[in-house]
């Protein structure tokens, strides 16, 4: 699970990035959803991954590494971080560990 690159040195797409991340919040136990995107998403920007952390909001938006965020994506992130949340991008699952400061299960 650790890593974003493939064996042969490309990097995860990220539906499988999102997978991976997913797997993580599930062995811990982390409340979450995958967020579906559409042109009927409200509001504009919403993260690719919503849940609840330690009674808290919870948005990941998931980029691989060369991803770049959108204007309204990055207002949404700046906007649940203001309200108490916690949000941001993660490039890799190891952004996630850090981000929500989980201890390994190894």
């Amino acid at each position: 699970m650790k890593g974003s690159a493939s064996k042969k040195g490309q990097y995860l797409s990220e539906s499988q990035l999102t997978r991976q991340i997913r797997a993580l919040l599930d062995a811990f136990g982390i409340f979450h959803w995958k967020q579906w995107q559409g042109p009927m998403s409200h509001p504009r920007g919403i993260s690719d991954i919503i849940g609840i952390y330690q009674g808290r909001f919870l948005a990941i938006e998931v980029k691989t590494p060369k991803g770049k965020l959108t204007d309204s994506q990055r207002a949404f992130i700046q906007r649940v971080n203001r309200e108490g949340g916690i949000a941001f991008v993660a490039r890799s699952v190891e952004d996630v560990i850090k981000h929500l400061g989980l201890k390994t299960l190894i």
